[in-house]
């Protein structure tokens, strides 16, 4: 897995008792959310999931930054879960087809979803800027 992340990246890979995570929840702009669905998207894994926090400070262009991730994120990964006031304005909008796809406002909502529906024997990216707090999901995965 660490040959599809550049080494430079903050991308962490964490083995849990029941996932593989690949986690970079520091930063996340359009190009560097391209780049990590790009790469996870060609990794040969069944049953990849998609965690997916807001891009912050993106002004005009952000709802239209955030749709053209989410267009590609459904096209990466059998489950999309998304955190933030940003995706929760235009996930409706995007068709997903046979893709699971889910809304949070917040991190805190999400770690209250995961404990109740327990995800396990996934490929796990966890991606979105440092502010959506995703760092705090990681161990109820």
């Amino acid at each position: 897995i660490e040959s599809y992340f550049p080494t430079n990246s903050r991308s962490q890979f964490v083995r849990t008792s029941y996932n593989m995570l690949i986690i970079d929840a520091y930063n996340a702009n359009p190009t560097s959310m391209g780049a990590a669905l790009e790469n996870f998207g060609s990794i040969e894994f069944k049953d990849k999931m998609l965690i997916l926090g807001d891009m912050l400070e993106l002004g005009e262009d952000s709802l239209s930054e955030h749709k053209a991730v989410l267009a590609k994120a459904v096209k990466t990964a059998g489950t999309v879960l998304l955190v933030g006031k940003e995706f929760g304005k235009i996930h409706h909008s995007i068709p997903h087809g046979s893709t699971e796809l889910k809304h949070f406002d917040n991190a805190d909502l999400l770690k209250d979803y995961l404990r109740e529906n327990p995800v396990s024997n996934r490929t796990i990216l966890i991606k979105g800027s440092n502010g959506i707090r995703l760092q705090s999901i990681i161990d109820v995965l």
